[in-house]
């Protein structure tokens, strides 16, 4: 049994825990009548059906819990930059804070005040290579919390709490700010400036951006692929691998499939350059390829082999990249973000800003053509850009317009408004047999969700 006690304004539940020795009383304080009451029945549920956490754990701290989260889970479930990145944030904002509290004493206002304190008080992290701010970013906070929402939600699969104080937490406003991408006509000059066959240095960034947009890759993939890779014959390029740096103490993780190491070039270093299988197999796909980014490409492949000529095996480290540094080493995605913000820099163009647009923007921006090119043709969008499903598609990369549409549709608007009517492109035969199909598309292009919500229904009549 639970009751309850007023203290004050506030209310406490109050119950016993173990048995024998063991046997202690536990309070639960600071809580309104109603969510007391709802405590009480939810803790007197618990004791009839024996689901209430062992005592044992209610001496466990925060920090024994998430190490434990830590092994147990994430070293399984994560991949290295992921596990990395969530590791980062635990010690540098959720153990020195929350560490030495007892797992079971957190509740939904202990977290509110947490993510207060983390907005107004704590200090951020340095992070090598970034300015320093003056406060813990909104995003950052919503990123913790999706960690331990994740922990918690463990922590009551395994009994050691009863309910996810996280779930109703209040968080910082965020809104995630929309990449910034080129239009295409900034896109061709980009291509025109760096198409320079005589220099190896602005054909390669050139031949990046061509499998960039033709393709609707990432910057990981461009780097990892390789020659044999290429079929020149039936115009695809398959997708396989990717390349990336990892720590070297997660290289036997779980979820890290490893094709080929690297060699470093400095003794003692703490990560290794790798070719590793791609997130999802999803990921792994033919793509079709415009013959425009083959033929670049055959004349890059040209270039590397006067390279191998020139420097020899000592100077050229052949290892079938097709794109790859003058000496055949990999080149990495933030070196072909940093090259790539050169070159915007070095074509000083007024409407392309450097410090905004980045190399991974071209993913965007191809997605968006060729979401623009089919007349919302998602599937086959969604397959040449590897995504596993329809929502990531929609909700971040197909949200962009462009400029030049925007303006058709303003002239569009001009003539309604002139009293010109609503001007229809014209139809042949085939548009007629094909109206419903147009119709869907519109629907589609206006309601991306639509897609997805149509998309899971048929999934669901098809397990029936």
């Amino acid at each position: 049994m639970a009751s309850i006690v007023k203290r004050g304004k506030s209310y406490s539940v109050v119950y016993y825990q173990g048995t024998g020795k063991k046997r202690q009383q536990v309070w639960e304080s600071g809580l309104s009548y109603s969510t007391a009451k709802s405590r009480k029945a939810q803790i007197e549920h618990e004791q009839a059906t024996n689901t209430i956490p062992p005592v044992e754990t209610k001496d466990m701290t925060v920090s024994e819990f998430l190490y434990e989260f830590i092994e147990k889970y994430g070293l399984k479930k994560w991949r290295a930059s992921t596990y990395d990145g969530n590791n980062g944030l635990l010690e540098n904002y959720v153990h020195p804070y929350l560490g030495d509290k007892k797992l079971r004493s957190i509740k939904t206002k202990t977290v509110d005040d947490y993510y207060h304190f983390l907005e107004t008080e704590a200090e951020p992290a340095t992070n090598m290579g970034k300015p320093m701010r003056d406060h813990i970013t909104a995003a950052t906070i919503h990123d913790i919390h999706k960690v331990l929402r994740c922990a918690f939600n463990l922590a009551v699969r395994w009994e050691y709490i009863s309910k996810n104080p996280f779930l109703n937490a209040t968080l910082p406003e965020h809104h995630e700010k929309e990449r910034v991408i080129l239009e295409p006509e900034q896109i061709l000059k980009v291509l025109e400036f760096t198409n320079r066959p005589e220099y190896y240095d602005y054909y390669l960034i050139h031949c990046a951006i061509l499998i960039a947009i033709g393709c609707t890759v990432r910057g990981g993939e461009i780097g990892g692929l390789q020659w044999d890779r290429v079929n020149f014959e039936k115009q695809i390029i398959h997708f396989d691998r990717a390349i990336d740096r990892v720590s070297k103490k997660n290289m036997d993780m779980p979820k890290m499939n490893i094709l080929y190491k690297f060699p470093n070039l400095y003794p003692g270093t703490k990560t290794t350059i790798v070719l590793k299988q791609p997130k999802s197999d999803d990921t792994i796909r033919d793509v079709d390829v415009p013959q425009s980014v083959l033929n670049a490409l055959l004349v890059l492949k040209e270039m590397q082999d006067k390279l191998k000529k020139e420097l020899g095996s000592d100077g050229y480290m052949d290892y079938n990249l097709t794109i790859c540094q003058a000496n055949g080493r990999p080149i990495m995605t933030e070196h072909l973000n940093k090259r790539f913000k050169e070159i915007l820099t070095e074509m000083n163009d007024p409407d392309m800003n450097p410090q905004e647009i980045v190399f991974h923007s071209l993913r965007h921006t191809s997605a968006t053509t060729k979401l623009l090119m089919s007349g919302g043709d998602y599937n086959s969008v969604m397959q040449a850009g590897g995504w596993s499903n329809l929502e990531m598609l929609t909700r971040r990369y197909g949200k962009h317009s462009f400029a030049s549409e925007r303006e058709k549709l303003a002239g569009k608007m001009d003539e309604f408004l002139d009293g010109k009517g609503i001007s229809e492109p014209q139809k042949n035969e085939k548009d007629e047999a094909d109206s419903a199909e147009q119709v869907l598309q519109q629907l589609i292009k206006s309601n991306p969700e639509l897609l997805i919500e149509f998309a899971r229904s048929v999934q669901n009549a098809n397990k029936k």
